[in-house]
């Protein structure tokens, strides 16, 4: 099946041909894949030309409107029939955003097949929410470090809380994206993941005095994951990013795994400026956060004084490191 953006372009072609015999208004659209059981179709309006998205299912299956999310440049509508059929449209506004809207309804069309309808429409409701924070934040990408920092997260959720967990409860651990002060928060145990290329110091940065706050956890750790960086070698964020979507495909977290992804700054429409740089993951190492671990908390801070940053050097932290798997056994023996 051809690219979305070109069925456009032949729809558009379409009534460009028929525009003499063409008479009031009207929509000419096309099933978005070929895929069976796929609910997506693409059109175009006429006379306006608007590229439109259009989701069909009973209307019953589609969650109610005060949940659909706001999407900047886009409008979405339901047109339901007496039948009970309807369709939630999707409407592009402005003709500049083409492109994106082209990305947004390849994403769209993959999450509008399989399992019932109302389960479909939850996920295309789902992704047009994480669209929403795309469009919100088009022109910001990832920068380098965070991109280094994502990565590491995804590996460290794979091959360090996974093991233990399994991939749901992993998944579900996985707060830092959502603001929480530590990345992955599971029952009493929480850990902090720094991500650092493997040429620099041996210093990570700790970005609030609550990072390394022990309270209110039974356990607290840090991760610390050192990378080398290469163009055209080792695993990209793209590639890393899918392998952890296949894990988690046939689970109850897939949803939640995306809001994640975009929480943490992903943008699926800017896969391509992430495909060159590779990560090859070259030590890792875990650290119990105690009493006398060095680092600065609430508790020693004076009165009115937050949001401290600060560097730490690891050679101070070697006194407080322990195997990976007395942090793994944790994370199935405590509880909060």
């Amino acid at each position: 099946m051809k690219p979305i953006g070109e069925m456009w372009k032949e729809i558009e072609a379409d009534l460009e041909a028929q525009k003499g015999s063409a008479t009031g208004a009207g929509l000419l659209t096309s099933l978005a894949t070929s895929e069976a059981g796929q609910r997506l179709r693409v059109g175009v309006e006429w006379p306006s030309k608007a590229r439109v998205l259009l989701f069909s299912a009973h209307a019953a299956s589609m969650p109610p409107r005060a949940t659909w999310p706001e999407c900047r440049g886009l409008e979405l509508l339901l047109d339901a029939k007496p039948s009970g059929e309807a369709s939630l449209i999707v409407r592009l506004r402005d003709l500049r955003g083409q492109d994106v809207f082209s990305v947004l309804a390849e994403d769209l069309a993959r999450r509008a097949v399989g399992g019932s309808e109302a389960e479909a429409a939850r996920r295309v409701l789902s992704a047009l929410g994480r669209w929403q924070k795309f469009l919100a934040v088009a022109g910001r990408s990832l920068s380098d470090e965070a991109r280094r920092g994502l990565w590491g997260e995804l590996w460290a959720l794979e091959h360090v809380v996974m093991p233990a967990v399994g991939i749901e409860s992993a998944v579900g651990a996985w707060r830092g994206p959502a603001g929480a002060p530590q990345d992955f928060q599971y029952q009493g145990t929480a850990i902090e993941v720094k991500t650092r290329a493997a040429r620099s110091p041996a210093v990570v940065h700790i970005s609030g005095e609550q990072q390394l706050h022990e309270v209110p956890w039974q356990i607290l750790f840090l991760t610390h994951i050192a990378v080398d960086e290469q163009d055209g070698a080792g695993e990209t964020l793209p590639q890393r990013i899918a392998r952890v979507r296949s894990l988690a495909a046939v689970t109850a977290v897939a949803e939640l795994l995306e809001d994640a992804l975009a929480d943490a700054g992903w943008l699926e429409a800017e896969t391509e400026k992430h495909q060159t740089r590779g990560f090859i993951q070259r030590e890792l190492d875990v650290f119990r956060v105690t009493a006398s671990f060095p680092r600065l908390t609430p508790l020693v801070l004076p009165p009115g004084i937050g949001g401290v940053a600060y560097d730490l050097s690891l050679d101070a932290a070697w006194p407080f490191a322990l195997p990976v798997t007395d942090m793994q056994q944790a994370l199935t023996q405590t509880s909060h």
